[in-house]
């Protein structure tokens, strides 16, 4: 992932919310390798250069923020 760390994932957010379809198939793959190489593929289509290891990263991140989160 190069220049702003959240610009490409708005990017791939942007486009899933977009496309229901897309959001069934990928919400459906619970093969965390299968989803890395299927987020990498959309990026690829967005003209971004992300890796499987970006994306297992940028889950990690949100798996982190979720669970630190407060609840009231």
């Amino acid at each position: 992932m190069t220049g702003a760390p959240d610009a490409p994932i708005q990017v791939l957010r942007q486009m899933v919310h977009a496309n229901p379809a897309l959001q069934q198939r990928l919400f459906a793959m619970v093969d965390a390798g299968e989803f890395s190489v299927a987020v990498c593929q959309l990026a690829m289509q967005a003209g971004l250069a992300w890796t499987e290891e970006d994306v297992l990263q940028a889950m990690r991140i949100g798996r982190r923020a979720w669970s630190d989160r407060k609840l009231t």
